[in-house]
């Protein structure tokens, strides 16, 4: 890729340090990908992971991926990584990912942007470009740039909420993008955080959106 160059230092998974089985499946995507990825310690809630102050609604297991990403948001302040492509470890990619994403210059101009997401919770049209991100939410994968981790982490000063809830009010400043057919899609496995009949119907809902434009599941790398 000519546009992002990723590497062990802006590319993360996040990924429980005792579920080395999904671990095991991100490393052989990422073999087949020739992409270098940094393991990035899941927190776990209901520990003492939990530094932040959350909405008390959210589950522990929500608590526990909300502070993952809060985290990785921080290190990108911290290290001042101009962007990072951030993984959870259930994320299967579509085999031309890279050729998509080469786009996302070609086709926007927008030099402030906050989050190109991956992948996302609805299909956006029109389908194969790059468009502006309205009410997405899923945390699978995305790229984040410091902007955008600066900007995320100033619009929550006193309580967090769930991740994805909290990317999809970034998006209110339009700055963020998404692409459809979505260049990450989840195993639709095993939950780690929540409730395994939503992880499924879930699963179910993107291979229905798939199919209704063609789009078959052998384009990813399951």
């Amino acid at each position: 890729m000519n546009n992002f160059i990723f590497n062990k230092s802006n590319c993360f998974c996040i990924s429980l340090l005792n579920n080395n089985g999904r671990w095991s499946r991100m490393q052989e995507r990422f073999v087949k990908l020739n992409l270098e990825v940094t393991r990035f310690p899941a927190a776990i809630g209901g520990t003492e992971d939990i530094i932040d102050i959350f909405d008390n609604r959210l589950s522990n297991g929500q608590k526990g991926c909300g502070q993952s990403h809060i985290n990785l948001w921080r290190h990108i302040l911290n290290n001042e990584l101009p962007y990072a492509l951030i993984l959870e470890d259930d994320a299967c990619f579509d085999k031309d990912w890279s050729d998509k994403l080469e786009l996302f210059t070609k086709e926007i101009h927008d030099k402030e942007w906050d989050i190109i997401f991956l992948n996302a919770s609805e299909p956006c049209y029109p389908i194969d470009k790059w468009v502006l991100c309205k009410e997405q939410y899923m945390t699978a994968g995305y790229i984040i740039s410091l902007k955008g981790a600066k900007t995320i982490l100033g619009m929550f000063p006193n309580c967090f909420y769930a991740s994805d809830w909290m990317t999809s009010r970034i998006q209110l400043y339009n700055h963020s993008y998404c692409y459809f057919p979505w260049l990450i899609i989840q195993e639709g496995n095993e939950s780690t955080i929540g409730n395994q009949l939503h992880v499924e119907e879930d699963h179910k809902k993107v291979v229905r959106c798939l199919n209704e434009i063609g789009y078959d599941l052998d384009n990813y790398l399951i």
